[in-house]
């Protein structure tokens, strides 16, 4: 990498890990601070989901026209409604009416998630442009980690800087800090286009293309289950550490925390072995896979009632979880990025930028379900029933992805088989 490129690829990043943190800063002391103006729980909810519904809808807007703009335009306009929007969302302290005080927070928080959904389609794009073919998953991991990181992290520096200076200070530092960066990319982020790039520039891609590139919908598919697990212990699993092992709030934050490391230590992890040959379908099933035998293990299930309670058995499966996942969220963005290619797309910030919304879109939807649906099902049936409902999911999951393949790869043999047509094959061939 050139200087320049690697400059680049250190300002993406930090724009990544900036965002990371926005999305979850506010998680430990919103609630209670919302409670002291009359906020209910529920709603206070209501505020920090919004991001999800926000995301499904400006996130495909921005890939799809991300060529207008151009990527690097694209992350530093997302990045500076992120800051501004967290700066604004310090204000909301002198805010005492109830109603007030609600209707602001889901306003701003939609607003900052305007700017999140820019930085999504565009930062991958980037990354992508920064580095050669064979080092093109590495990049993508390395970015993705930190977002990772910036998720994992920033619940922690969000109470800490609470606990400095109140309510006000984790959105007026993280929000300056993000203007700061801001002013650097304006100076120092210079946009670098593969040839490939440079060739298909002026071709628009529909979302029907997108949509119907192989392996597409089916890694979309794979990940909003990956999503949908991730999330679907996030209200559940502090309650039952409590009652079954007696475990304090800080405690299962640690866990937590275990879960968010192996994620983000496994993401470059599968990165390096994608140069080494780790396909993204591989990855991606073998992801969704570990991530079904964490959640076998996470209460335990019923059918293995006689391992409850061991307390380091559902520790280790969060942490196994996080592993799992890694390989799910990078795998199914490489087989997107790469079944594009092969249905002949242009390799434009367009069609990338479609590709990485789809995908920030998936995990949104996933997300959305899995805090829902989870919640749901520790009321009604409890946390061990309610993560066997989950590695059923996970299961059906694989076992589809595995039926796809298979598929494509009689398709692809059939095709072989009776050539006698001249194009059978470039209309079922099968990408590796």
């Amino acid at each position: 990498m050139k200087a320049q490129q690697i400059i680049n690829f250190i300002l993406i990043c930090c724009s990544v890990l900036s965002g990371g943190i926005s999305l979850s800063l506010l998680s430990p002391f919103y609630p209670k601070e919302a409670l002291t103006k009359g906020v209910s729980v529920t709603q206070s909810g209501l505020v920090l989901g919004s991001v999800f519904v926000s995301a499904v809808i400006f996130t495909p807007i921005f890939g799809k026209y991300l060529q207008l703009m151009g990527a690097r335009k694209t992350l530093i306009f997302g990045f500076i409604i992120v800051a501004i929007g967290n700066i604004s969302f310090g204000f909301l302290e002198q805010v005492q009416n109830k109603i007030a005080f609600f209707s602001l927070s889901i306003l701003i928080r939609m607003f900052i998630a305007i700017g999140e959904s820019a930085i999504g389609p565009a930062s991958y794009p980037l990354a992508e442009s920064q580095v050669s073919q064979v080092n093109k998953g590495m990049a993508i991991s390395i970015v993705e980690a930190c977002w990772g990181v910036g998720n994992v992290f920033g619940p922690s520096l969000g109470g800490l800087l609470y606990d400095l200076g109140g309510f006000p200070m984790p959105f007026w530092v993280l929000g300056t800090v993000m203007l700061v960066i801001a002013v650097f990319s304006l100076f120092y982020l210079k946009d670098e286009s593969s040839p490939d790039e440079e060739i298909g520039v002026n071709i628009d891609v529909s979302w029907r293309e997108i949509l119907l590139a192989p392996g597409v919908l089916i890694s979309s598919f794979s990940l909003v289950f990956a999503a949908c697990a991730w999330f679907w212990h996030a209200a559940s699993l502090e309650q039952f550490l409590w009652t079954k092992y007696s475990m304090t709030s800080a405690q299962t934050g640690l866990i937590f925390m275990l879960f968010g490391l192996c994620y983000t230590v496994c993401t470059p992890l599968c990165g390096f072995l994608t140069i080494k040959g780790l396909d993204g379908f591989t990855a991606m099933t073998v992801g969704n896979s570990i991530v079904l035998v964490a959640f076998i293990f996470i209460g335990p299930i019923p059918l293995l009632h006689s391992l409850s309670g061991n307390s380091w058995m559902t520790i280790v499966a969060m942490g196994v979880q996080g592993a799992g996942s890694a390989g799910t969220y990078l795998g199914t963005l490489l087989y997107m990025l790469k079944g594009v290619r092969d249905a002949g797309l242009p390799d434009s910030d367009q069609a990338k930028g479609m590709v990485s919304s789809l995908w920030i879109m998936s995990i949104c939807i996933g997300g959305y379900l899995g805090s829902s649906l989870g919640g749901m099902a520790y009321d009604k049936v409890g946390f061990e029933y309610g993560t066997f409902a989950m590695s059923i999911a996970m299961a059906v999951s694989v076992l589809m992805v595995l039926f796809y393949r298979a598929i494509r790869k009689f398709n692809w043999t059939q095709a072989q088989s009776g050539d006698q047509s001249g194009n059978a094959y470039e209309l079922t061939r099968l990408p590796s």
